[in-house]
């Protein structure tokens, strides 16, 4: 068997720490050491940490005097402490199924090019569960290619607990991403991309918890994300990453976006700062096509629909919601 490292990094989630903490302990794998880092909660966290620090898997249980700023500094401490050959970085919102380590284990194990392996989850909203829908089936990827066929445009690994990856693909990578306080798990999941290969399985091992206003929710509306991801963009960009389309399809799709919260960022003062930062770039690129542009408005509105829909709303045509009235049509003629 093969030893992970379960690091726990907590911020007052003591609501959720419980359930968190048995969906680990409860695991079918049993292989595994807990790391618990606490970056200086105000609420009752360290009380229910208590209760499990004498469990013989905790090998270490660290609480930071002041807040750290960044939960990927506490990462990056979760790192260093860590002893097993895989890595579950468990957020302490989060829970898991007690399947989740026997089957993403049993993934890396087989395949020796594997640099992590991530599942499906469940994304837990306060009034309701949605069931995730990244791909419809477990997919291999190239972690190059899977930088330029996803990551250029956002992050797709959404979740960090539902992701196990290899301790040692750490040690070829910059920690550059600890220093950013919305986008680091952007970064660093894009840089363990470039070691090596990648796997997805559609089995829903992860449970997801959403806020309305969570991190990154307070990250978008401040603006760091936006200025953030503008350094992953250049990252990438450097790399050769990204094509001359592409770049006009990442472009339009963050302009969109900072239109999209334009009041919050207006209320922050961030709106024409993000926005320039972006529409420069456009004019540094020399990306002054508007026909590509307009292209690449069109693909964006369309990328997550079905294939059926693509067409229809890429072509403009009215009432995109054509399959629900055939289905509609076909119940009325049974009728």
């Amino acid at each position: 068997m093969s030893l992970v490292s379960v690091i726990v990094p907590n911020y007052n989630h003591a609501p959720y720490l419980r359930q968190r903490l048995d969906s680990i302990f409860n695991q079918t794998y049993q292989d595994f050491e807990v790391i618990i880092l606490d970056d200086c909660s105000t609420d009752n966290s360290k009380e229910i940490i208590e209760e499990y620090s004498n469990r013989t898997q905790v090998s270490h249980v660290v609480y930071n005097e002041t807040n750290s700023g960044s939960p990927f500094k506490q990462w990056a401490k979760g790192f260093d402490l860590a002893q097993g050959e895989y890595v579950w970085i468990a957020e302490s919102d989060d829970w898991a199924e007690l399947n989740f380590l026997e089957n993403l284990v049993s993934i890396l194990n087989k395949d020796l090019s594997l640099v992590f392996a991530f599942c499906e989850s469940y994304w837990e909203y306060p009034k309701k569960t949605i069931q995730g829908n990244f791909l419809k089936m477990n997919s291999f990827y190239k972690g190059i290619e899977f930088i330029k066929d996803k990551q250029i445009y956002c992050n797709n690994i959404v979740n960090a607990s539902s992701v196990v990856f290899r301790k040692q693909a750490i040690t070829n990578t910059t920690n550059d991403y600890q220093f950013f306080t919305g986008s680091g798990d952007y970064l660093f999941w894009s840089l363990l991309c470039e070691q090596g290969n990648i796997y997805y399985t559609k089995k829903i091992l992860n449970h997801f918890r959403r806020f309305s206003a969570n991190t990154t929710s307070r990250c978008i509306a401040s603006g760091k994300t936006f200025i953030e991801n503008f350094n992953i963009y250049k990252y990438f960009k450097k790399k050769g990453f990204i094509s001359k389309f592409a770049n006009y399809r990442i472009i339009e799709k963050v302009l969109s976006e900072i239109e999209l919260y334009k009041k919050e960022l207006s209320a922050n003062g961030n709106y024409t700062k993000c926005k320039s930062l972006w529409e420069n770039e456009l004019k540094i690129q020399k990306l002054n096509s508007t026909f590509l542009s307009l292209w690449a408005r069109q693909i964006n509105r369309c990328a997550n629909l079905p294939l059926y829909a693509k067409i229809w709303q890429f072509l403009h045509l009215p009432n995109t919601n054509i399959r629900g009235h055939i289905h509609d049509l076909k119940k009325k003629n049974k009728a």
